[in-house]
Order: structure tokens, then sequence, then C-alpha cells
């Protein structure tokens, strides 16, 4: 399908989108597309862009990853928190966002979120500049359900979640609470992350996670430009 009739397919829920956050006047510029099968779950909250965010800067549920089914992949938006975008930003199909009331999440300039990848935010995740989220990838800053001691205090509480700038990761990767990973960093395909990743130009890979190579660069603004096609 070509991309003027997609586009013109996501006018509907980009207008209430647009419409819902922000004021008419910049509602108005379409500074978020969001593609026609998103399901809007929860529209609450508040969400913060740069005051002359252009048009279509930040695009939800499009895209197409070869190997999964973008007719059946559909994007789900659940959102009762905070988010703030500061510049481009592409959540791709199938990606789930769900954030709790209180919570925060906060995307930097250039972020690309691959097909069928989630966030769930019950406190405070944050993306740097250039981060590139390859397919499957899971972020959690919570546990989901509570666990209390005997005296009923709560013993794994929701913890923030800091990508530093230009940071990958690569599919399947899951990003537990109160894990913080450096800049210029590469998290390998199937990882998982716990804790702090504090050396910046190191590949990370494991179960658990550790540093597997380092001195390492990678062209994340090169690479965001291609995902952004």
């Amino acid at each position: 399908m070509c991309k003027f009739l997609l586009y013109l397919m996501a006018i509907p829920k980009s207008f209430i989108f647009n419409l819902r956050y922000f004021q008419l006047k910049q509602a108005l510029r379409f500074p978020v597309i969001v593609f026609h099968t998103v399901r809007l779950s929860k529209l609450k909250g508040q969400v913060l862009i740069p005051r002359n965010t252009s048009v279509a800067t930040i695009r939800i549920g499009f895209g197409d990853v070869e190997h999964f089914d973008q007719a059946r992949s559909r994007t789900i938006w659940n959102v009762a928190g905070t988010i703030k975008f500061n510049g481009r930003a592409k959540l791709g199909h199938g990606c789930k966002i769900i954030v709790k009331k209180d919570a925060e999440l906060t995307f930097g300039n250039r972020f690309n979120l691959s097909a069928e990848s989630s966030i769930i935010c019950h406190k405070s995740i944050s993306f740097g500049d250039y981060n590139l989220v390859s397919w499957g990838v899971v972020f959690l800053d919570t546990d989901q359900h509570d666990i209390f001691d005997v005296n009923g205090h709560i013993l794994n509480p929701p913890k923030p979640i800091i990508l530093n700038d230009s940071v990958w990761i690569a599919c399947r990767s899951t990003i537990l609470k109160g894990s913080v990973i450096a800049a210029d960093s590469i998290v390998a395909a199937g990882s998982v992350v716990s804790g702090k990743l504090i050396e910046p130009n190191c590949i990370y890979g494991g179960n658990p996670v550790s540093c597997i190579k380092k001195g390492i660069h990678w062209d994340s603004s090169v690479s965001q430009l291609r995902s952004s096609h």
C-alpha cells in the first residue's frame, strides 16, 4: 500500500490523538501521526513535545519489519501518565506503550522503536538521543506484582530505567527495573539487563549481562536515518 494512502487513512486517529493532547493551533499541525490500526485504549495523562514541532515528527504504529505480519501486528497506546518527546521519534507497528498514572516516559531525539517491542512504565523510563531499539524488546521498570514483608511493606517497588545517548538494544532483549546503560553502547540480542552498565563504548551481552567487547563505536546517526525510511 502506498505511503500516501497510509497517511490518508491515519488522519482520523491522528486528529483524535493530537486534539486530545495539544492546544488546537498545535494539534492542527499534526505533529503526531497515528497509524489507522493503532488501538488508543487509554488517552489520558499528558504528552509534551517541543513548541514548534512540525508535521509527522512523531510516528506511531508505522513501519514494516519483514518477518512480522503488519496487518496482524497492532500497536497499543495505554497512557495515564506523562510522555515527553524531545524530538523525532518512531514507535513501530505492534509496539505496546503503557504508562501508569504519575509515571514518566521520556524519548530523546531520533528515537526508534522497532516492531513488537513493549515499554511498561510504572515510575520512570528515560531514553537518550539516537537510541535504536530492535524488535521484540521489553522494558519493565516494575515487577508488575507487589511483594510484601510480614509488616505489609512493599519489598519490590518500581525503579527507574535510564538509557544514555546512542544506545542500541538488539532484538529480544529485556531491560528490567533499575537498569542504567552507558552512552555509545550495544546490548546484544537476547540479553537481560537488570543493573548499571556504566562503561561507555561497550558491547554488553548474556544473562546475566556482562561486557563482551570494549572500545566499540557504532554510527547511530546513520542507523537512525536509515531506519526512518
